[in-house]
């Protein structure tokens, strides 16, 4: 995924447009994917990327998860 791609999902991921993921908007990102079998598994897996513990997600940590 190039940066253009990955930042086009992070705005979408994004839907409030703060410029960053909350944990809402990451499980509403993975049940859009279809992920809402292990969902609360997915989200706290994705939330370890959480860099700096304020419990967002910014492009940076996004960029990491995604790595």
């Amino acid at each position: 995924m190039n940066e253009a791609e990955l930042r086009a999902l992070f705005d979408e991921i994004d839907t409030d447009g703060d410029g960053r993921i909350s944990i809402a908007e990451l499980a509403e990102g993975f049940k859009a994917e279809g992920a809402q079998e292990h969902l609360a598994d997915e989200v706290e897996k994705a939330m370890k990327a959480d860099a700096n513990h304020d419990g967002v997600l910014d492009f940076e940590e996004f960029r990491t998860l995604l790595k």
